[in-house]
């Protein structure tokens, strides 16, 4: 008995709260639909109206659709639906109407939608005489393909119907012979044989007039460089320039394409008129602009460059792989004499070609040098110690290089005073024109005599590891030296210049005319001190990557901290940042490596490049690296010395580009000054396609204890660096250039 009393509770229980749902406010409400059709054609609108009867909340309706078309101008208690501008069968779509205050209550409305076969396009725009055109007319309300067919008038001259068959739509395009308007009919056919035209015109005018719109130009400064671009406005692209009277400053050309650039040698302010041509047809529009160019005086220093200097530039020209080493004796007051170079490309070798030149450095320390009679000028960046970064900027070789102008020993120009054990490292390209490096070492006995020889190759066909070599040399007393290197059985020619008895230039001079064999060039440095790795040292190196036929450089920077062991082994850390064709990593490793008595270094689980590379000591955390990898890596160790903090970048520095790992390389040498306190400025000369570009920025950085520092300009990180000291350091760009740039006091 209890249990049933229990039993009824809890129904009656259940019955209120039944009765209560039943008595909310959606309780009776229903929806209804009114339009004024069900059935429309493609493109037309029609409205819905809804009605909610016992809604004593006034919520009214929201609204949905299912199928093409689209819903506007909504409220809750009507609907705008519009049929798309064109279908390609007869369709249907549904629209919903819910009431809001009872989702349950709800009803909805087909609409059908009747195909229309038409044109749906009703006019073309103008054109203009000599500028490419391009109109489309589009068709809907059936199933392609479409037939479309010129029926009647015609075409402007120079324009023509393109496709016309299989398509919704044709185009109209060409580029306008004649002024006028035309009018013509176009016709669409179905693939059942419905058809439809329509009529069209097309308006013709002429050009607005050619005109100068450049009105003033930039001022430059004598010695630096220059670039301003002139700009023209109608007519028909592409315009060519040149000036009709009068002259540019001197120092100063202007190409075609309208850029004025070069390095002015004199001051003061020259007025001339250019003359821009279009591309018109059959007859070009001309027209002039005068303007004027000032010059203005510049501190020269070119004291800064006094003695004798040798130099070694590698890069790319037209014919592929090129580089070029040599001397020349500088006044300290702008000229050059007793010039001597070599050169060699797949193309042309060229050996002691004579020169001479002139010069102009200016305040801050960039300046350029010219050789005359060999076509050649060089844009350069002074270090506090008389040595430069270089790079060519002439338009008339097409070389694109960069290197190094070091002041010469003349104490040294003879051979007995190359002596000792020498580490060397070469770049340059292989018999396919393929990235090739070689790095080892040898002994000079003083006498003409190469022994002991031991080198690494690497390229992407393959590897070569502890090959011996040996060699004869001789030194004229010009400071240049030849020597023979016997190398597996093959006889690889060089010539040298002498910087110091402890520092060598060297260039392959075989001649490889359609590149029948390897050329390289590089640097041969003393072995001095203890030849091992205790400690730390900051690293750079670069690499091509080949991926479906282009070629992505692939270069980094970073520090290698060793400790040794026993017997000339130890262990390692690697800490880097790597860019590959803009893409950045942090690569990282942790190993060991192995020190031959001839500074032989043999690396394991390093994390330096693609696969571990070998070193060749030059003295102690001093190196060449050669790579063991298809990218052919290639680069140059040295100590780190302190620790640092923002105010370890202090003062001026000179900075250039190390030589580009891959052709059409954007090459630049930078004036940088630091506060000490997180500010850098740059003043740089750059090379794009033989025209050099002086620019000016700002930026600020951070240097962590480690030496790794950060620049960032316009809240972007532009590149990443690291210091060997508070008197230099080696940068990364953050670009898909991947360039690597050494800057020293």
């Amino acid at each position: 008995m209890v249990r049933f009393k229990f039993l009824l509770l809890m129904s009656g229980l259940a019955s209120i709260v039944t009765l209560s749902g039943c008595s909310s406010i959606g309780s009776g409400i229903s929806v209804s639909l009114a339009s004024s059709a069900t059935t429309i054609q493609q493109d037309q609108t029609l409205t819905i109206t809804a009605t909610v009867a016992n809604d004593s909340t006034n919520a009214g309706v929201a609204w949905s659709l299912s199928g093409p078309g689209e819903l506007t101008n909504i409220s809750t208690t009507s609907v705008t639906y519009g049929a798309p501008t064109a279908v390609s069968a007869n369709t249907t779509a549904t629209v919903t109407a819910t009431s809001v205050a009872n989702r349950n209550a709800s009803t909805s409305i087909t609409i059908n939608i009747e195909a229309v076969f038409e044109i749906t396009t009703f006019s073309f725009p103008g054109g203009t005489l000599g500028v490419a055109y391009t109109g489309e007319v589009t068709a809907g309300g059936a199933a392609t393909p479409f037939t479309w067919a010129l029926t009647s008038g015609s075409l402007p001259p120079g324009l023509t119907l393109t496709p016309s068959t299989s398509t919704a739509f044709v185009t109209v395009s060409g580029t306008p012979t004649v002024v006028g308007s035309s009018t013509f009919t176009l016709q669409v056919t179905t693939a059942g044989g419905t058809s439809v035209s329509q009529t069209f015109s097309i308006t013709i005018s002429p050009p607005p007039p050619l005109i100068v719109v450049t009105g003033s130009l930039i001022d430059g400064t004598v010695g630096a460089a220059y670039s301003d671009t002139l700009q023209a406005a109608n007519g028909v692209p592409p315009y060519t320039w040149s000036i009709s009277t009068g002259s540019l400053p001197a120092g100063l050309s202007l190409s075609t394409a309208g850029v004025i650039s070069g390095i002015p040698t004199t001051s003061g302010t020259s007025p001339f008129t250019v003359k821009v041509t279009d591309s018109s047809t059959p007859t070009p529009e001309t027209a002039t602009g005068n303007l004027s160019l000032t010059v203005n005086p510049s501190t020269v220093n070119n004291s800064k460059l006094s003695g004798n200097y040798a130099f070694l530039v590698t890069g790319f020209d037209a014919s592929g792989h090129f580089t070029a080493a040599g001397s020349f004796v500088a006044d300290g007051a702008g000229n050059i004499s007793s010039g001597i170079m070599d050169s060699n490309d797949p193309a042309n070798l060229q050996l002691e070609q004579s020169f001479n030149g002139t010069y102009i450095i200016g305040g801050n320390g960039l300046g350029s040098i010219t050789f005359t009679g060999t076509g050649r000028m060089f844009a350069l960046a002074m270090m506090a110690d008389g040595n430069a970064k270089i790079i060519e900027f002439d338009s008339t070789t097409g070389a694109q290089d960069s290197g190094v102008l070091l002041k010469q020993d003349t104490a040294a120009f003879s051979t007995s005073q190359i002596v000792g054990s020498y580490a060397f490292g070469f770049l340059g390209a292989d018999p396919q024109g393929n990235r090739h490096a070689f790095a080892g070492v040898f002994g000079a006995d003083g006498s003409g005599n190469f022994t002991n020889g031991v080198l690494d190759s690497d390229g992407v066909s393959g590897i070569t590891s502890d090959v011996a070599f040996t060699g004869t040399y001789t030194v004229s007393p010009t400071g240049r030296g030849t020597t023979a290197l016997f190398i597996s059985g093959q006889t690889v020619n060089c010539s040298f210049y002498v910087v110091s008895a402890g520092e060598l230039f060297v260039i392959e001079i075989d001649d490889i005319a359609g590149q029948n064999r390897q050329i390289v060039s590089g640097s041969v440095l003393q072995q001095t001190g203890s030849l091992t790795l205790d400690g730390t040292s900051i690293f750079e190196t670069t690499a091509v990557q080949s991926l479906t036929g282009s070629f992505t450089p692939q270069d980094q920077v970073g520090l290698l901290a060793t400790v040794p062991t026993t017997g000339g082994a130890g262990t390692l850390t690697l800490t880097a940042d790597e860019n590959t064709g803009g893409t950045l990593t942090s690569p990282s490793g942790s190993g060991t490596y192995s020190v031959a008595a001839n500074g032989r270094t043999t690396l394991t689980n390093s994390g330096l490049a693609a696969s571990d590379p070998v070193l060749y000591l030059v003295s102690e955390n001093q190196a060449f690296i050669i790579g063991t990898d298809p990218n052919v890596t290639f680069g140059f160790m040295e100590t780190q010395s302190g620790t640092f903090t923002d105010s370890s970048l202090s003062g001026t520095y000179g900075g250039g580009s190390l030589p580009p790992s891959a052709a059409s390389p954007v090459s630049e040498v930078d004036a940088a000054t630091a506060d000490g306190a997180g500010n850098l400025t740059f003043v740089t000369d750059s090379n794009t396609s033989g025209s050099i570009k002086n620019a000016s920025s700002s930026g600020t950085y951070s240097v962590a204890a480690n030496g790794r520092g950060t620049v960032t300009e316009n809240a972007t990180t532009t590149a990443i660096f690291y210091l060997a000291s508070p008197a230099e350091f080696w940068s990364l760009s953050t670009d898909a250039n991947a360039a690597v740039e050494l800057f020293q006091q």
